[in-house]
């Protein structure tokens, strides 16, 4: 852009009508860096954010290193089995400490200057400080990060100001009780590359109106048209969808028998799948024998990494046959991806034009998309 961005309600009025009468958000909240540091800050240092299903730290000293908010952080199980957060930066001169991914670790040891970490964060031991005058290793733990774990997924957030987890979240776990979240199994987790915005990753799994379009020989015939959003208490949008005269939509029409439905599912809730995004990062589908779950990660204005995993009913987790079975599923979720990640690399090169403008939604199967880009704006403001 060639002038400058006001965060205020008039830049953002369009999206901030009703749907029926709404306006996407301006392309440029694709592709300004300004906008991707603004976001960083008030999203994802500022909000509570998603880093995975808890089973992902399934032992003691098991850990992950990751960036959140252009933020390194490291989450990890205590020998007391509590799941904590830090800063991924030595109390010494700020060395990074665990190299980005999964591990497993006794203890944690700076690859500098040899300071030693206990897996609760105190420091245990700094060699060479004993002329340090008033130096007391219980003044220089790691940097703790709020933490918390609601329906199986594990939530940071960085400046400890963002309220509640209660209150983020609302009525999502008694909305989506009859899934049993908090118990399902990951059976199947990869991430991945895209040249495009994190909004633009998890918008396109939150709108039905390209599934025909992108996905005709896979799954575009699988959807009815979906209900209305429901009204909800929480940093949300959900949407339930039935079935077009088919038990499963995760896995492909392979001959291949589905897996079971979940025994916990109740009238309708056995014919469809709910669509719910948990802002900012996490969206996911709750089907009838399998919930597949996306998260992104933002690199830049135009990259991002994201994630899926597939989890699945412990019942159905502890089947003979189960990761054979559940091959299938994955296959159907990464030949969808590839789909939509080839139209979104597309669809960034047309937002980076300097002649793309704002658009309209459809109110039938672009709500959860018009909710979503409502409370980003109101975000920036």
């Amino acid at each position: 852009m060639n002038h400058p961005i006001h965060y205020d309600e008039s830049t953002f009025a369009g999206v901030l009508k009703p749907v029926e009468q709404a306006e996407s958000l301006p392309p440029w909240c694709y592709t300004e860096d300004s906008v991707y540091l603004r976001e960083q800050e008030r999203l994802f240092r500022g909000g509570w954010v998603s880093v995975g299903r808890e089973d992902r730290w399934q032992n003691p000293g098991d850990y992950v290193a990751l960036e959140v908010g252009g933020t390194p952080i490291i989450v990890l199980r205590g020998e007391d089995g509590t799941l904590r957060s830090f800063a991924n930066s030595c109390r010494h001169r700020g060395m990074l400490l665990l190299t980005p991914g999964d591990g497993h670790c006794e203890r944690i040891t700076c690859p500098f200057h040899g300071w030693n970490y206990r897996l609760d964060g105190s420091l245990q031991s700094a060699p060479k400080m004993t002329d340090a005058v008033d130096f007391d290793t219980n003044n220089y733990g790691l940097i703790e990060i709020s933490l918390a774990t609601r329906a199986g997924f594990v939530f940071v957030n960085l400046d400890g100001q963002a309220g509640s987890i209660d209150d983020w979240l609302g009525d999502f776990e008694a909305l989506h009780r009859p899934w049993s979240l908090g118990t399902a199994v990951t059976g199947y987790r990869s991430e991945f590359e895209l040249r495009c915005n994190w909004k633009a990753y998890l918008e396109v799994f939150n709108e039905y109106y390209h599934i025909q379009k992108v996905h005709p020989k896979t799954v575009g015939m699988l959807y009815e048209t979906p209900d209305p959003p429901d009204e909800v208490r929480g940093k949300f949008t959900t949407q339930f969808g039935m079935h077009k005269q088919v038990d499963s939509v995760g896995k492909l029409d392979d001959g291949a028998e589905p897996l079971p439905i979940m025994s916990t599912l109740r009238g309708k809730e056995r014919s469809g799948t709910r669509y719910t995004w948990i802002y900012p990062s996490l969206t996911f589908a709750a089907s009838v024998d399998a919930i597949w779950i996306l998260e992104a990660c933002p690199r830049a204005a135009d990259t991002t990494t994201g994630s899926l995993t597939l989890c699945f009913p412990e019942e159905t987790a502890a089947r003979e046959d189960f990761l054979e079975r559940a091959e299938v599923y994955q296959r159907r979720m990464d030949i969808a991806l590839a789909e939509d990640i080839e139209i979104l690399e597309r669809q960034q090169l047309g937002l980076n034009s300097v002649l793309a403008r704002s658009g309209r939604f459809s109110p039938l199967l672009e709500p959860s998309v018009h909710a979503f880009q409502a409370w980003f704006a109101n975000q920036l403001i």
